[in-house]
């Protein structure tokens, strides 16, 4: 289960309380529950201890969510762990469940994926929707459990006919991707709106990408902008990057190099590559910030480091050009290689001419050449032209190990490529 395939505690916390306690009755547990919800979670804990202790299992389970996220009390998730384990033995679906989660991550608890699936079963078989989502993922992803993305599909099911916007989101994800299912982007879009309109953030980014490509709606960019920007509120890196780049080509709104600049820095210091790599542009051409080699290049560094290949391209280009920088043609070419290792035509044409040329590089027609070949074979076609010019200057022997070498690594590329797309699917 990926980070962002599992339910978050924060998620979990007003659905629990409402589908784990009963209601309609005054007792010593609603009270804890009442306290809890208006705030008051030093009451809640006072309230609800002495019956925890006693052995009442609604008590116990919001003693646990107090400790485990820190409500009235210092986060604590050994006595999380214990509070929700007296619980789920007793039968208590959501402990159960946030037990699993514990188990899952290990906290408070030695990490075992069979004890988060055990705990995940437990809650399914109660109906408990959250626990057939979590364990739906497992099944997904095959994560102790067989994986089984049928299992998985009635699982998420079941949850998303209790209303549950994660699974909602979840399933639309299968029919968005074709995974355990025909891919269809209709069904997709349903389980992403219903997801979508209870507030699920990651629904909202993928339904604002479909009208944003025209996937199964028509292509539209103020509606997109609309879903884009709930979720990028929501702190969704990918829409807070997208939300940006409307802003900044003027798609769905008027186009504002200031505004796209603050969407593109919260993406960026939250990690995203591509935001990070943007963010350097913008500050090189000085458009909705100020204009600062420094800055590009330190934004650059981060998303190269990270394995960027247009980070790692432009930061070449820095280096080649000394902007700011100290110009070093060997850290160009360095930067130039990791780029060009991973495909890009750009850098491979760059990468081409330094070897021709032999800067920061010892001077080498034939590695130049292979560099040609592979960024015109990418659809550089203006390389075609230096092969003719190089075709000249190499032996029939330098021209054959160029060849072979170029359909080597081409070979080579092709099996990485499929060995990524494998693991992914």
């Amino acid at each position: 289960m990926s980070r962002n395939s599992r339910l978050s505690h924060s998620f979990l916390t007003s659905a629990l309380l409402a589908l784990a306690l009963s209601t309609g009755c005054s007792t010593p547990t609603q009270s804890s529950l009442h306290a809890f919800e208006r705030g008051d979670y030093s009451g809640a804990l006072a309230e609800c201890y002495p019956r925890a202790e006693e052995g009442d299992a609604d008590a116990q389970y919001l003693l646990g969510l107090l400790y485990d996220e820190g409500r009235g009390v210092r986060t604590n998730a050994i006595e999380a762990a214990r509070w929700y384990t007296r619980a789920a033995e007793q039968g208590h679906a959501a402990a159960q469940n946030n037990l699993g989660l514990l188990y899952y991550d290990g906290r408070g608890v030695a990490q075992s994926h069979e004890q988060a699936a055990l705990w995940y079963e437990r809650a399914s078989a109660q109906g408990f929707a959250p626990a057939q989502s979590n364990l739906g993922v497992m099944h997904l992803f095959g994560q102790v459990v067989s994986k089984d993305p049928v299992r998985a599909k009635e699982l998420l099911q079941l949850a998303c006919d209790q209303g549950h916007a994660r699974a909602q989101c979840l399933l639309g994800a299968m029919y968005y991707e074709g995974v355990g299912v025909t891919r269809s982007f209709s069904d997709a879009l349903h389980w992403y709106r219903l997801a979508a309109d209870q507030g699920d953030a990651a629904a909202q980014h993928r339904l604002g990408a479909m009208y944003f490509l025209g996937q199964g709606v028509p292509q539209d960019d103020e509606r997109a902008i609309d879903w884009l920007q709930r979720a990028a509120e929501q702190g969704i890196a990918r829409a807070q990057f997208a939300v940006g780049w409307m802003h900044q080509v003027g798609r769905g709104v008027g186009p504002d190099a200031r505004v796209a600049a603050t969407w593109m820095r919260k993406a960026a210091e939250q990690g995203l590559d591509a935001a990070q790599t943007n963010l350097a542009l913008m500050h090189i051409e000085g458009r909705g910030v100020a204009q600062d080699d420094a800055e590009a290049v330190r934004w650059l560094r981060v998303a190269g480091q990270s394995g960027f290949a247009l980070a790692q391209y432009n930061l070449g280009l820095m280096y080649a050009k000394g902007q700011g920088v100290t110009q070093s043609h060997e850290d160009a070419a360095m930067w130039l290689q990791l780029a060009a290792e991973q495909g890009l035509a750009v850098a491979q044409s760059k990468l081409g001419s330094m070897y021709e040329h032999g800067r920061g590089v010892s001077e080498d027609d034939v590695t130049a050449y292979v560099w040609y070949s592979l960024s015109a074979s990418n659809g550089h076609e203006s390389d075609q032209a230096r092969l003719e010019r190089l075709v000249h200057t190499l032996t029939p022997a330098q021209l054959a190990d160029a060849e072979a070498t170029t359909r080597a690594w081409q070979a080579s590329h092709d099996e990485r490529t499929q060995q990524l797309t494998d693991a992914v699917e």
